[in-house]
């Protein structure tokens, strides 16, 4: 049995909901030690160090916020190893794209400095670091949905719908 318009829609905006706060944590701990704790480290290794170690701060926030997304993900896929390193694989991929897009733009446009506050930002880092978080979030998606967490309509992989019902318990008695 297939998702309705309806619930595809409603995991689309979970997973929008669920993206921006993993982004907001990702962009912060990138921020964080790109212009504070590494500010003085040379230019591609800040980058890099700085895009990873926000790459790693989203992706644990993503990870426990994923039962939000997507409502048929049950527990013993969350503790599933093999789930969870599909999870980062696929979120490695996603972290390739995003460090290869934004080191393509690093010697381009050095020069795009605005400065706020006696804080300066450089736009080309902002500008690169949103386009590339706008392509890594369709890739997740669908990524998610058919390779890490694929859906299943749970009455087909069931013998009746008591058990449905005592696999739901048995995940709600564990929150």
């Amino acid at each position: 049995m297939k998702q309705s318009k309806k619930e595809i829609i409603l995991e689309m905006i979970r997973f929008l909901i669920v993206g921006g706060v993993a982004t907001l944590v990702d962009y912060a701990v990138f921020y964080l030690f790109n212009l504070v704790i590494l500010k003085q480290a040379n230019v591609n290794v800040n980058l890099i160090i700085s895009t990873a170690l926000g790459f790693t701060a989203g992706l644990l926030t993503n990870w426990f916020l994923q039962k939000f997304v997507y409502r048929y993900i049950t527990t013993k896929q969350t503790k599933s190893k093999v789930v969870f390193t599909k999870f980062v694989i696929l979120s490695l991929i996603g972290l390739g794209i995003t460090e290869l897009g934004i080191n393509i733009a690093s010697p381009i446009y050095p020069t795009l400095v605005l400065s706020i506050f006696g804080i300066k930002f450089q736009f080309w880092k902002l500008f690169m670091k949103v386009l590339m978080t706008g392509v890594v979030l369709v890739f997740n998606y669908f990524g998610r949905k058919y390779f890490v967490f694929k859906y299943e309509n749970p009455q087909e992989n069931l013998d009746s719908p008591t058990k449905l019902e005592q696999e739901k318990e048995n995940e709600e008695a564990n929150e």
